[in-house]
């Protein structure tokens, strides 16, 4: 079984599609046996994603760096890794991760998904990385990828690097074909 990397938001944004999916997706993940590694929230997708898993009885564990680990931030019934910086974060993440699932979020989110897609561009590991576009979130992420292809700034073989998936099942189910 995988540990899958889960970059998503702290916030739940505007749609209840978003947790729904959320939810859907750590419930595929659990039934497949696989852990999650995220970033510690108790809030937004992630305290969605955290408290599946653990009225599931998944294998979770959040890295978070001290300054954002306030008893607001931090999930408190989830393995938790302090680290002190917000690199750090991004390294242990990394480090653990067998694949990555982007999931709504926003510019903490997306910073995550391009460092996970760049690092897999420069063979710095060979996880997949997978997209949740529920509700069209992603539809823009999605164009720039094709505008970047089209225009000559990535090959075919670096647009394949990043797979987008409409529902949660879709995307549970291709990480478990490629983990």
């Amino acid at each position: 079984m995988a540990s899958i990397a889960v970059f998503c938001g702290s916030r739940s944004g505007d749609s209840e599609a978003f947790t729904r999916e959320a939810v859907t997706f750590a419930e595929a993940l659990l039934t497949a046996g696989h852990s999650v590694v995220y970033g510690g929230g108790s809030t937004g997708i992630m305290g969605a994603i955290a408290n599946t898993f653990l009225r599931g009885g998944g294998n979770i564990t959040g890295v978070i760096p001290q300054f954002l680990a306030t008893a607001e931030l931090m999930h408190p019934d989830v393995e938790m890794q302090v680290v002190t910086s917000m690199h750090e974060r991004k390294q242990l993440l990394h480090q653990l991760a067998d694949a990555y699932a982007i999931l709504p979020g926003g510019f903490g989110t997306m910073e995550e998904a391009f460092e996970a897609i760049t690092w897999r561009q420069l063979k710095l590991h060979q996880n997949p990385v997978g997209v949740l576009n529920c509700e069209g979130m992603f539809d823009g992420l999605e164009t720039l990828c094709t505008s970047l292809l089209k225009t000559g700034f990535i090959s075919s073989q670096c647009y394949q690097l990043v797979r987008f998936h409409t529902s949660a099942v879709d995307l549970a189910n291709w990480l478990n074909s490629t983990c």
